[in-house]
């Protein structure tokens, strides 16, 4: 991914995020997820932020956990904290190249920073790094289009497809659709246009 306005812009406000998400309650979904991960796995945290908390709760667990970030300043804080477990690096995940597979991959509230045009090619390259039977998740938009917003004073844009597009597509690349809300609502995130949890077959 080329450096934007959302890089630029999670590079301005690391220092407050960081605040904000260490002290953040954890999401309950992620809680609720554990049990449908192979114990002891492994896990790819896309959009990792600063390892707070989903990381750090996921690593605590025994988890495996790699986390990737595109931000320079959110990946230092990442890599300075005590997260048992749990390996952070510099990169998008538009060009990110494991040399391995994840039980798990979880996307939470990353997905739709990317290009209208780019939403298909990273769902496909994340459902390939996952080992059978492996569980993916994400938080996205219902509706395609782009929007603007902003967060600790930075400006941030947004691009989804609809639904009924990621539905279709996990689902030819061979993923079992486990929970599917629009409007999901949490405490300690507020409502999200659409959360969607996915098996992979086989």
């Amino acid at each position: 991914m080329k450096k934007n306005i959302n890089q630029t812009s999670y590079q301005h406000i690391a220092d407050a995020w960081h605040a904000f998400r260490k002290q953040s309650e954890l999401n309950q979904v992620i809680v609720d997820l554990v049990p449908l991960m192979k114990v002891n796995g492994s896990v790819l945290d896309v959009g990792c932020g600063t390892g707070y908390p989903i990381t750090a709760y996921l690593a605590k667990q025994g988890f495996q956990v790699t986390g990737i970030d595109f931000t320079p300043k959110m990946i230092e804080f990442a890599q300075s904290q005590p997260i048992p477990n749990a390996t952070f690096l510099l990169t998008d995940m538009l060009t990110y190249q494991p040399k391995k597979t994840f039980d798990a991959v979880i996307a939470f509230d990353s997905l739709f920073h990317l290009l209208l045009n780019e939403q298909d090619f990273v769902i496909r390259k994340l459902i390939s790094l996952l080992n059978p039977g492996g569980i993916f998740l994400m938080t996205h938009g219902k509706k395609q289009g782009k929007i603007n917003g902003e967060m600790f004073g930075s400006k941030f844009t947004y691009s989804s497809l609809d639904t009924s597009s990621y539905h279709q597509l996990l689902s030819q690349l061979g993923m079992e659709i486990l929970t599917l809300i629009e409007d999901y609502k949490e405490k300690s995130t507020g409502t999200r246009d659409l959360l969607l949890i996915a098996k992979k077959k086989g």
